[in-house]
């Protein structure tokens, strides 16, 4: 093989450095360049994009935040509503109450009266047929006829 042989080496030794610095030069000049720009642009582009993504991801949180706290204060105030209707509720519950109490008692006053305006007429329709009867119950109980003062005594403490 001519390439193994030692007196060749030189020479292979000479073009291989050629080539490579070619290359090397078409590489770095050529090619590298645009690469660069594209990778530099590109890591660019991705810092910008984080850092937006940074920014955005703190204005969601700061967003969070004030939605918490105005759902804790809306939270807290229909809480404030709902013990206000309540209290309300009892206060006009309890007038209610206090005037249906009164209207009762009123109209149980008036029966009262009319009840004991009934039992008074009827005692005054009765005492005559009482009084007679007693008089002849003790009649015959006695044989002695009362008069009519002990008759009328006799009714008066019973009523």
């Amino acid at each position: 093989m001519p390439q193994l042989d030692p007196t060749w080496f030189a020479s292979q030794l000479f073009w291989l450095f050629v080539t490579f610095s070619i290359l090397y030069l078409l590489l770095s000049r050529l090619a590298l360049p645009p690469l660069q720009h594209i990778i530099t642009s590109r890591k660019a582009t991705i810092d910008n994009d984080l850092s937006v993504a940074q920014e955005l991801k703190q204005k969601a949180e700061l967003s969070k935040q004030s939605y918490e706290e105005t759902l804790v204060k809306s939270r807290a105030s229909a809480q404030a509503l709902i013990t206000e209707a309540e209290i309300n509720s009892k206060k006009r519950a309890e007038e209610a109450i206090k005037a249906l109490d009164a209207q009762t008692a009123i109209q149980s006053a008036k029966a009262t009266a009319a009840l004991t305006a009934k039992k008074q007429e009827l005692l005054n329709e009765l005492a005559p047929t009482a009084a007679e009867f007693s008089a002849l119950i003790v009649e015959k109980l006695t044989m002695h006829a009362p008069s009519q003062d002990q008759i009328k005594k006799a009714l008066e403490q019973n009523q």
